[in-house]
């Protein structure tokens, strides 16, 4: 892991402050979530060692995580997650908007848009509206419905390790098959 400074000069209670009053100003649209982005990357550069803050968290990957923000029926929830290498997530959709900041190690991450109407249940046309690789302090961000659909790809062998803001309670909404251009409904989270 990279050197983490165990000086904090601002605090993940600062975040969530300040996260709750971009929402409340802004609602969760582009430029809102652009300014969540920021106050994420400043989280991870000047929050200290947010690997060893916060509640230990389950992980669906088998890895460790912790919860740093999270309360049950929130407008969202904070957490520090990693993803294994060379395993790339299905590529999903969420019920609601996301911002992540890489930590530690690099990810490949790509969000699509749906183009088509979606009155095809089952059917889904899909467009690429940014993939990269990501490195320490990087932040990307999904949207709400269509803007949704994104997959998380550890590279260079290690984990990655994630500051993951993510509106309501983080639920998927489907899983997508590009070569088929089709989806289904994601399982539901375990309780």
């Amino acid at each position: 892991m990279a050197t983490q400074s165990e000086k904090i000069t601002y605090s993940v209670d600062e975040f969530v402050f300040d996260v709750k009053d971009i929402i409340g100003q802004q609602s969760t649209g582009s430029r809102a979530l652009d300014a969540i982005g920021s106050n994420l990357r400043r989280l991870v550069m000047e929050g200290g060692d947010l690997t060893k803050q916060g509640v230990e968290a389950e992980s669906s990957v088998g890895l460790p995580g912790r919860w740093l923000h999270r309360v049950p029926g929130g407008d969202f929830q904070l957490s520090v997650t990693y993803f294994p290498p060379d395993e790339p997530t299905p590529v999903h959709s969420h019920n609601r908007w996301g911002v992540e900041c890489v930590i530690d190690g690099e990810e490949r991450f790509t969000v699509w848009e749906r183009i088509d109407d979606q009155g095809s249940v089952g059917k889904a046309e899909l467009k690429v509206v940014s993939d990269g690789i990501m490195t320490r302090g990087d932040v990307r961000a999904w949207y709400d419905p269509p803007k949704n659909v994104h997959r998380q790809w550890a590279q260079g062998g290690k984990p990655v390790c994630l500051a993951l803001l993510m509106g309501g309670d983080g639920s998927r909404q489907h899983i997508f098959d590009l070569d088929k251009g089709t989806y289904e409904d994601a399982p539901a989270r375990p309780s």
